[in-house]
């Protein structure tokens, strides 16, 4: 596929993800019709950029850093607490849609782990009561 239409592409998978707050199968049928492309290369596309969703997800969406470095910070300390907390596991939502958590490979702040991103803001140099007080305080 040409670069140009690979950026109209994630135009609209962007534009999708951001109106309803995941990509629906029947978006992807949708798409896949209209622009002639396998399903398995939309789902592929999706799949790399952590951006998208293919179910709905929280108001909050945590992703917590779980590479080598925050690893060796005790980042599975942070993401037990949050479990706990919420009462959610991985790739989970709370019932109330309020928060949902993933676990990533990297968010480039190998420097000060452990880390968690929630939404835009990030969050560095965790300790599990920071984490609690983290949630605490959002709306």
């Amino acid at each position: 596929m040409e670069k140009y239409y690979e950026k109209e592409l994630l135009e609209e998978l962007h534009d999708i993800q951001e109106t309803y707050g995941f990509i629906s199968e029947e978006d992807i049928l949708r798409i896949s019709e209209k622009r002639d492309i396998p399903k398995a290369h939309l789902y592929g596309v999706i799949s790399f950029y952590s951006m998208f969703h293919l179910k709905p997800t929280g108001k909050y969406i945590i992703k917590v850093c779980d590479s080598v470095s925050c690893s060796l910070n005790h980042s599975a300390d942070i993401v037990k607490v949050i479990k706990e907390h919420l009462g959610i596991g991985e790739n989970e939502t709370t019932r109330d849609k309020k928060f949902s958590l993933e676990v990533v490979e990297c968010l480039g702040h190998c420097d000060e782990g452990p880390v968690m991103i929630i939404n835009d803001t990030y969050y560095t140099h965790l300790t599990t009561n920071k984490v609690v007080q983290i949630l605490e305080n959002l709306d």
